[in-house]
């Protein structure tokens, strides 16, 4: 598919207002639980809950092994620290179940698709999930669509209005620049934090305004 000028537009436009990134590569499995931490909270909170994470139980298999509670305890700056414990724990016994190992090192040498299906069969990782694994400890050319990925491309009209997140991504991934995908993801990042907000967005700010197809923008 050829790339959508608007998406194009939005790349180039963004890469000015924010930088082209670089970053420092995880193990998959270590990616793979970070993304779950930052499930509904901030990158400060998700990190800091990681580390702890690390700090209490320096491997995986002590993970694996620790009473729930021991692990809702080291994650909770992270919130909702129940459910990501629990979770945390199938998922954990999910990889060693099915790679035989705690590692999923495995999915390095699968196609984009053919990794990102055997990863979302584990109930609590989503496409959004395997992809940030990919494209940020495997640096595959993926933009992941989280919440404020999704809006953006629902007001600038990339996608029909009540598409899903998952579908959003099968939608414009293809539509993207080639090797621009995961920088692009994280300028539509600090695009949605700092100007395409969900509530009161701060559209005179907006170098995407003429692009937008939101009914709601604010006019000039």
């Amino acid at each position: 598919m050829k790339a959508n000028k608007s998406i194009v537009k939005a790349i180039s436009v963004l890469e000015e207002l924010y930088g082209v990134h670089i970053w420092k590569r995880k193990n998959p499995l270590d990616e793979l639980i970070l993304t779950l931490l930052s499930q509904n909270t901030n990158d400060r909170n998700r990190d800091n809950a990681y580390n702890k994470l690390r700090q209490c139980f320096p491997s995986w298999e002590e993970v694996r092994n620790a009473d729930v509670g021991e692990i809702e305890e080291a994650i909770r700056t992270a919130g909702l620290s129940k459910q990501k414990s629990a979770r945390m724990k199938v998922i954990l016994n999910w990889v060693n179940d099915t790679f035989g190992e705690l590692s999923i090192d495995a999915v390095r040498d699968m196609p984009n698709e053919e990794a990102i299906q055997l990863l979302t069969s584990q109930k609590g990782i989503g496409v959004k999930t395997a992809a940030v694994v990919l494209a940020f400890a495997l640096d595959r050319d993926l933009c992941p669509v989280d919440t404020h990925v999704h809006r953006i491309s629902l007001r600038l009209g990339w996608v029909e209005k009540k598409t899903s997140a998952e579908a959003t991504y099968h939608a414009i991934q293809p539509m993207i620049t080639e090797n621009k995908s995961a920088t692009f993801h994280l300028n539509l990042l600090k695009f949605g934090r700092n100007i395409c907000t969900a509530r009161s967005p701060k559209c005179g700010d907006c170098p995407l305004w003429t692009d937008c197809k939101w009914e709601n923008k604010l006019e000039r």
